[in-house]
């Protein structure tokens, strides 16, 4: 599988997330992926070692960075979605919550990213970046020494998964592949595992379940 080919402009994916960001979290299965990613990632021994600080990349509504704040200090969700960033930002008020913020920037078009993080997680956002070679190259240089890398999405999937597919750029991904990528970019300590598995319509209308991994991996100390 070829990771990374070119894409329409950024800005038409942006604001097909802010057209659907106010009816994002009516489907019942994203809280439950992100409540299955996170006992993934828990399982996978990420939150052993004190989280002070988290990123959330591509984090839409904060369905996973509010379970993260669970576990974290403080946890930054970031996203190029004014209207996904807004949903987020009204839980954390009606909330109260002190340890999570909100960041809007787009990595791919070079925006700054602050922040030195023992943790930068992400969930279903990887084949929505149409290079996602150098979005990691910068999530890793943003990493702290020894700090740990969560990368969930769809495993290699034929182009089923989504009802309308404008926007995906990856038809899930190859675990191997993957992880050859993280490896060339410094990556250590590079694992994966299932960590969901979705049941919709396939290809010929009966039932699919689509698999989700959690790939994990450290950045040296």
């Amino acid at each position: 599988m070829t990771i990374g080919k070119g894409a329409p402009p950024v800005d038409d994916d942006t604001a097909r997330f802010d057209a659907r960001a106010a009816a994002w979290d009516a489907n019942p299965f994203r809280f439950k992926l992100a409540r299955d990613i996170a006992q993934a990632m828990t399982a996978a021994g990420i939150f052993r070692q004190p989280i002070a600080c988290a990123l959330d990349f591509g984090c839409g509504t904060g369905l996973l960075t509010l379970e993260l704040a669970e576990r974290a200090g403080q946890v930054t969700g970031l996203d190029t979605s004014d209207g996904m960033l807004a949903e987020l930002s009204a839980k954390i008020e009606r909330a109260g919550l002190g340890n999570v913020g909100v960041l809007k920037a787009d990595l791919a078009a070079g925006d700054p990213l602050p922040g030195n993080y023992d943790l930068v997680a992400s969930a279903m956002a990887l084949h929505h970046v149409p290079k996602p070679e150098p979005v990691l190259k910068r999530l890793f240089a943003a990493l702290a020494p020894g700090g740990a890398l969560a990368l969930a999405d769809l495993d290699s999937e034929g182009g089923f998964f989504h009802d309308d597919n404008a926007g995906v750029y990856h038809h899930g991904f190859d675990r191997i592949d993957l992880a050859d990528m993280l490896a060339g970019i410094g990556f250590t300590g590079i694992d994966a595992a299932t960590a969901a598995a979705i049941e919709k319509p396939g290809k010929n209308g009966a039932p699919k379940a689509f698999t989700v991994f959690l790939m994990t991996a450290r950045k040296p100390v």
